[in-house]
This record gives structure tokens, C-alpha cells and sequence, in this order.
């Protein structure tokens, strides 16, 4: 009797321990999924587009020296639209909730001012967004990142 029970609960354990392991690996996965889409449809339609398509209601995007900018239509207003700008980012991971409905991604983006990918990108940097599963699927509820610094000149002796 002890050991059906003691059994059951470890049973109970490990199927619990696998649910909430999913739900992790399925928010990760969409929202993973979800900044690859993000990026290619800016690439496609621009940012001004992109940002505000993938933006929740409540999405505020966090920039350096600046205000919070909150919901679509600012973050619409604050990125240039059309011209030859491509921002170019990827996920390199994420974390995700044990629920499946909230995760984070963090990855890499360059900037091309004239749009030439093959060209060497005029800044680089670092993103984690933060991303709510909604019912028009995935949407950034947080965006910030970071600059690296220039390159600085080698030093002649």
C-alpha cells in the first residue's frame, strides 16, 4: 500500500514536472517563433510596421535617454517608415513560464542605414523583449536594448 502510494506521487511528480517543463519549452518555442516573424516583417514592411503590428495594447518599448514609449500608435509614431533602414536582429534564447503564456527573448541586431546586409553594419548591439501570449498570438509587452561600443582603432607604436 505504501509503496502504490509512494509510487503514485512520484508518478504525479514527474507528470507535473513534465507539464510545467512544455509549458516552458512551448512559450520559449512561440515566442522564439514569433521574434524570427517579427524581424522578417520588418525587413518587409518596415519597423514602424512591425513594431506596432507585434505590440501589445500595453507594450512600452525602454530607449536610453528618452521616455517610455507605450502602446502602438506612439511606437508607431517613433520608428522612420520606409527608405532603405534595415534593422536586422535574431534570438539567440529565451525563458518562458511555466503557464506557456509569458516569456523572454534576448538576442543580437545590426543596423544597415542603406539597407546593403552584405555591407558592415553601422551600429550592433543587444534586445530582450519581453512577449505575452494573446489571442492574436504573441505579442512584445517590453522591448529595450544596448549599443556595443565602437570599434576603437588599433594602436600604433
Amino acid at each position: 500500500m505504501i509503496r502504490t502510494t509512494v509510487t503514485a506521487i512520484a508518478l504525479a511528480c514527474a507528470v507535473t514536472a513534465s507539464a510545467f517543463a512544455q509549458g516552458d519549452q512551448s512559450a520559449i518555442d512561440g515566442a522564439m517563433q514569433a521574434d524570427r516573424e517579427f524581424a522578417a516583417y520588418a525587413r518587409e514592411h518596415g519597423l514602424a510596421a512591425a513594431f506596432s503590428h507585434y505590440a501589445a495594447d500595453d507594450a512600452r518599448i525602454l530607449r536610453p535617454g528618452s521616455d517610455d514609449i507605450v502602446g502602438p500608435e506612439a511606437i508607431f509614431s517613433g520608428y522612420p517608415d520606409g527608405g532603405d533602414l534595415v534593422l536586422h536582429w535574431w534570438p539567440r534564447g529565451g525563458y518562458g513560464s511555466e503557464d506557456g503564456r509569458f516569456a523572454v527573448t534576448y538576442g543580437s541586431w545590426e543596423i544597415y542605414p542603406e539597407g546593403n546586409l552584405d555591407a558592415d553594419p553601422a551600429g550592433t548591439g543587444d534586445y530582450v523583449s519581453a512577449w505575452r501570449l494573446t489571442d492574436e498570438g504573441w505579442r512584445f509587452v517590453l522591448d529595450t536594448g544596448n549599443s556595443d561600443p565602437a570599434p576603437q582603432p588599433a594602436e600604433t607604436e
